[in-house]
């Protein structure tokens, strides 16, 4: 790490913001000028030293809360970073590098003290400087799956949150060949060999179905149906839609009886949707859709904005929760029919952030 460019990234979870809280440290020499490396929670606030070199966020992180949080050293440019759940919380020019050429690296503590109270998941250490766009995925998808062999049904992210598939895992559908692998919009996708069978993933913390959070859910599908079906479907249960509960599972992204492509949410006891175009039978069609407080929902398809419907607020859940890709326990809520996807699905993915239209063509342009 000495003299060049370098990332540490984790997740954490402080029980509390007051005094030093070392993240991560690694000191050659702790009275010297940049010989000593410490990332630490100082104060409630993100702050990076390298011995009398030192820069500090501006954010008032809350105890009890999981956030991002990175520190990044350009060596090129001269620049301390530091980023918070994605976005940059401080920036300093014109740093001499780190200039430690030994000693021990230490996770939670700087030696015997400063220690750190609470959790870290996902340590992660770079020599290189990464870029305002990685930091912001690694902040903030949730999960990515392309289903491409060898091993389709495993996530191509690792990340804070349970990343494990499940298809057609519990007792009433425990056929594992009920999903099955075929040719994909991009490599391999799936599909269902019967009908029902479905693709579930779980469990999401720090997901849209409590606080008003924002999120994208984006996917190609190939339709061999265009009579309805579930395209993806969240709920507070893994078999059922939680009815009756501030959870209400429902579906976000579905194709109505009539094989208009619908994106919808739930509002208090009421669901706002918008229904778009009726799409084309066996053609691979990207859909997305994207929700914030401020611009409501927004349905995608082909990357270009179909339309949208306000939504200041979204469903108050609280809980972690499933994610079934094609599937929806034939329970149809708002405009959704409620029946079985048939046809092909491949590269999903889903944010805890809303996406922009830029970012949304380019998920399409594959």
């Amino acid at each position: 790490m000495s003299y060049r460019s370098f990332t540490v990234e984790a997740w954490i979870y402080p029980t509390t913001v007051s005094g030093d809280n070392t993240i991560f440290s690694q000191c050659a020499c702790i009275t010297c000028t940049n010989q000593c490396l410490t990332l630490i929670l100082r104060g409630g606030r993100l702050y990076m030293s390298f011995g009398f070199n030192d820069l500090q966020g501006t954010t008032q992180l809350t105890a009890s809360v999981w956030y991002h949080v990175a520190f990044v050293y350009n060596y090129a440019t001269s620049q301390q970073i530091i980023y918070l759940d994605g976005v940059q919380d401080g920036v300093r020019t014109s740093t001499q590098p780190y200039q430690g050429q030994n000693g021990s690296i230490i996770i939670g503590a700087q030696s015997t003290s400063y220690y750190y109270f609470g959790y870290i998941d996902n340590l992660a250490l770079t020599t290189r400087a990464k870029s305002a766009s990685e930091i912001s995925d690694d902040a903030t998808l949730m999960f990515y799956y392309s289903f491409d062999l060898p091993n389709p049904f495993y996530g191509n992210l690792l990340s804070l949150f349970n990343n494990t598939a499940y298809w057609n895992y519990f007792t009433s559908y425990s056929n594992y060949l009920s999903i099955s692998t075929t040719t994909g919009r991009v490599n391999q996708g799936i599909r269902p060999a019967i009908t029902p069978s479905y693709f579930q993933m779980c469990c999401f913390y720090q997901m849209a179905m409590f606080n008003n959070k924002p999120y994208t859910f984006a996917i190609w599908i190939y339709p061999t149906s265009i009579a309805g079906g579930s395209i993806v479907h969240v709920s507070y249960y893994h078999s059922n839609s939680g009815s009756g509960t501030t959870c209400n599972g429902h579906d976000v992204l579905a194709l109505t009886y009539s094989g208009q492509i619908l994106a919808q949410l739930y509002q208090s006891s009421s669901y706002q949707s918008y229904i778009g175009r009726r799409l084309s039978i066996n053609t691979w069609t990207h859909v997305a859709g994207t929700y914030s407080s401020s611009n409501g929902l927004i349905l995608y398809v082909d990357g270009v904005q179909e339309g949208s419907v306000s939504a200041t607020t979204y469903g108050n859940c609280g809980f972690p929760f499933f994610v079934t890709l094609g599937y929806s326990w034939n329970i149809g809520y708002g405009y959704s029919p409620g029946i079985s996807f048939q046809g092909y699905l491949d590269e999903f993915y889903t944010y805890r952030r809303e996406l922009s239209a830029t970012e949304i063509l380019a998920l399409a342009s594959v």
